[in-house]
């Protein structure tokens, strides 16, 4: 879901595995929506991927708040996520 889903298909599926591992093998629990909402975070975060994740970032914000009105994600990690894109890719 964060590969295709939310980044787009950019970042690569080792990387992505990688730091969902890292996560879910922490003391929180994560739905797979959640989960996949906190990888993507970790991603559009770094200022050098920026450029690379200007068009998933539109459509990741539209999958987390139907994810969201569907009961899917929590409203916290949602907002995290939204207001972390908005700070990352906000025009300037």
């Amino acid at each position: 879901m964060a590969e295709i889903d939310l980044l787009g298909g950019v970042i690569d599926q080792s990387s992505i595995r990688e730091q969902a591992l890292a996560l879910s093998s922490g003391p929180i629990p994560y739905s797979t929506q959640d989960l996949a909402l906190a990888v993507a975070i970790h991603f559009f975060k770094q200022p050098q991927l920026v450029p690379h994740l200007g068009q998933a970032q539109l459509m990741a914000r539209l999958c987390a708040m139907q994810w969201l009105q569907g009961g899917l994600a929590v409203a916290v990690l949602v907002k995290s996520f939204e207001d972390t894109l908005y700070t990352m890719y906000k025009p300037t």
